[in-house]
């Protein structure tokens, strides 16, 4: 039995009639998610659910900034909502992704398995540990169904001691919102470049180093750490801080847009909903919800900035040209980042 699923595991890394091998990708959200349940829900609960999203859908409706929004509200369970998110980011161009150079590791021919490794294996680990898109910022995903991931989402709920109701209806703005940037694909491009050229940081770096180890015989991570003395001098923090930077702004975007459409919400609310500091477990998410919201305070006031400045571009403008973005150094310098973008400052 067990070789004949290493066998389908063979067969599905080697197809790459795609530029993603998104069979493999199920595959491994599926195997992440296999102790998840179907949680069965009562009817008043789906009644809610589907109120609160009408009341938001109109509400955003009637002011027309997002275009592309969501027409319906479903609640999965991890595993499902797992292959939501794959479904929901077929959009966009995987064509030029590549992280690596697989052609000196002899892995060019499985490059569409590689990447369906690495998607598999964030589909498994955002449905399994997070309530949903706007928990890391993520703008990507495109889908006219907006899908809650239920039990997660309840635990992030339970979480507040404020009225369910009033927590439910800002996480659901909040997903709504960060759904409908979706058809923005330079947020996304941005995190893969920044990804890209931190890779090519750390491996110039490296390349001359020369280990005391027989690096194609070792278990355990670790050991390249123990083995290679010179690496112990590398801030790698720094070189992922290109990442959380962004994914913070786009976390500030969200929130400010969910602000400004429905206004039965208080402020404060959206705000304490996406805390990331009030996570209350240790999981596996809590080193990287850490890491994030270290910027929050930056990439809310470059939000500010961008309200009291004379700029001539709006937030959806920013987020939709990969050149706008602002950097880590220009979320802490807005002004260096207005120069850039030949805005006036003031």
């Amino acid at each position: 039995m067990s070789d004949d699923i290493f066998s389908q595991l063979f067969n599905l890394f080697n197809s790459d009639d795609e530029n993603v091998n998104w069979k493999l990708a199920e595959q491994i959200n599926n195997h992440i998610n296999k102790e998840s349940q179907t949680d069965y829900l009562l009817s008043n609960q789906d009644l809610n659910y589907q109120e609160i999203f009408r009341v938001i859908q109109l509400s955003e409706e009637s002011q027309g900034d997002l275009k592309d929004s969501p027409k319906e509200i479903s609640m999965l369970d991890s595993k499902d909502y797992g292959l939501w998110f794959l479904n929901s980011i077929k959009h966009f161009d995987f064509s030029n992704l590549q992280m690596i150079d697989t052609n000196t590791l002899g892995l060019a021919g499985n490059q569409s398995s590689l990447i369906g490794m690495q998607l598999g294996n964030i589909a498994g680990f955002l449905s399994k540990n997070t309530w949903g898109l706007s928990h890391f910022g993520i703008i990507l995903p495109k889908n006219d169904k907006l899908a809650i991931n239920k039990k997660n989402f309840d635990l992030r709920v339970e979480q507040f001691e404020i009225d369910d109701k009033e927590a439910t209806m800002a996480l659901i703005l909040l997903e709504f919102v960060a759904l409908s940037l979706g058809k923005y694909s330079a947020p996304f491009s941005y995190v893969v470049e920044q990804m890209r050229k931190s890779n090519e940081e750390l491996l110039n770096q490296i390349k001359d180093i020369e280990p005391n180890f027989d690096a194609t015989n070792f278990s355990n991570p670790e050991e390249l750490m123990q083995n290679i003395p010179q690496l112990n001098n590398f801030d790698m923090e720094s070189i992922l801080d290109v990442i959380f930077a962004p994914l913070s702004f786009y976390r500030s975007v969200i929130k400010f847009l969910a602000k400004n459409i429905l206004n039965i919400i208080d402020e404060s609310v959206i705000d304490l909903v996406m805390d990331l500091g009030l996570v209350s477990n240790q999981g596996p998410t809590s080193d990287f919800e850490l890491k994030i919201s270290k910027y929050d305070d930056a990439s809310d006031g470059f939000i500010k900035f961008l309200n009291n400045s004379s700029n001539q571009l709006s937030l959806l403008e920013i987020i939709s040209d990969q050149h706008l973005i602002p950097s880590l150094d220009e979320l802490n310098d807005p002004i260096s980042w207005a120069a850039r973008t030949s805005l006036p400052p003031i």
